[in-house]
């Protein structure tokens, strides 16, 4: 091989696994699409803001379980620990709680990279354009309906034919569990990992090594069991037959929270495709309330994420203020897109 062969092939892999290149038609049909989606969010009253590419490494850890061996880390000239943004509706809360004193909308869109390293897999994507929206000082079951209206808007707007389907839980309900189990931090983070990856047989080993009690146990088990979301209503029958007497309040207001949800839902005549997963446990200990995540058939990870972060804005301003909202991760959806065409 000469000098120049060998150029050639040292370049053929310029650009990183999982780092993509956009040529000149590519970017131009994206660009028309996220001007398509500015639209949308304007005229559903949404402002749009702008993210640092890097935060503080130590933000992220702070709130990020599986994802922290995933962070990519350099460091300032001060010595401070950097990673570019992986979790980016917590570098919106901070930038919002930043400028709590400011009377600017609280509704807010954005468009960011996300950037995260797998290091345990070769992963396709380690960069991905996550559309995003944030709303702060309400998280009532009106306005996550609200949102996931504009997401299945955004959705269409790609293209009609995309088959996806909803998943919903309640990190509220997670945490009522954990309380009534009385389980210290490490054991909840176990059960967080097992709950999340289905892993039942580990659950159950180490419900027997705990001394779980019978119908705490079945409990447990009862959280493995995806269901359509209509059916929610067996789901609490269930779970509160299980529970002792003076143990049900605890668990009331969330069991209410939930069916008045699927009743809003149905109301509203969204997509039927719906699953009531208990075991959705997200993988940021932010969130507070409802959960949801939504799935193509063609993609074990989620397309779209959301929920209810009720806390988050606190820990940054000291201002106590109700929010949630939503990513969605384009790169899937118009590779989907451009395969249905």
């Amino acid at each position: 091989m000469n000098s120049k062969q060998k150029k050639i092939s040292s370049q053929r892999k310029w650009i990183p696994d999982g780092f993509h290149f956009l040529g000149p038609e590519e970017s131009q049909n994206r660009r028309v699409l996220l001007q398509k989606f500015s639209e949308i969010f304007v005229r559903r009253g949404f402002s749009e803001v702008n993210l640092p590419s890097f935060d503080y490494t130590t933000s992220f850890r702070s709130f990020l379980e599986s994802e922290s061996e995933n962070l990519l880390v350099s460091k300032d000239w001060e010595g401070n620990e950097l990673s570019p943004g992986v979790d980016l509706t917590l570098q919106v809360v901070k930038g919002m709680a930043s400028r709590s004193h400011w009377e600017e909308n609280q509704n807010t869109f954005y468009f960011a990279r996300k950037i995260r390293d797998h290091k345990k897999r070769n992963a396709s994507r380690r960069e991905i354009l996550q559309v995003g929206a944030e709303s702060f000082g309400a998280s009532d079951n009106s306005q996550i309906l609200n949102h996931i209206e504009i997401l299945i808007e955004l959705v269409n707007s790609v293209s009609t034919k995309i088959d996806y389907s909803f998943v919903f839980g309640h990190s509220q309900l997670f945490r009522s569990i954990i309380s009534f189990l009385d389980w210290n931090e490490e054991l909840t983070a176990t059960l967080r990992q097992f709950l999340y990856t289905k892993n039942l047989p580990e659950l159950l080993s180490l419900a027997a090594r705990l001394g779980t009690p019978e119908n705490n146990t079945k409990i447990l088990k009862l959280f493995l069991k995806p269901i359509p979301f209509a059916n929610f209503k067996s789901f609490q029958s269930e779970l509160l037959t299980y529970l002792p007497g003076d143990s049900i309040p605890l668990f009331q207001s969330d069991l209410e929270n939930i069916e008045k949800f699927e009743l809003d839902w149905k109301k509203r005549g969204l997509p039927k495709n719906v699953i009531w997963d208990p075991s959705l446990v997200r993988d940021v200990s932010y969130y507070t309330g409802l959960v949801f995540q939504g799935y193509i058939p063609s993609d074990p990870e989620p397309i779209f994420a959301g929920g209810v972060y009720n806390e988050l804005y606190f820990t940054f301003s000291g201002i106590e203020k109700d929010a949630c909202g939503f990513a969605l991760h384009l790169d899937p959806i118009e590779e989907l897109a451009n395969i249905k065409k």
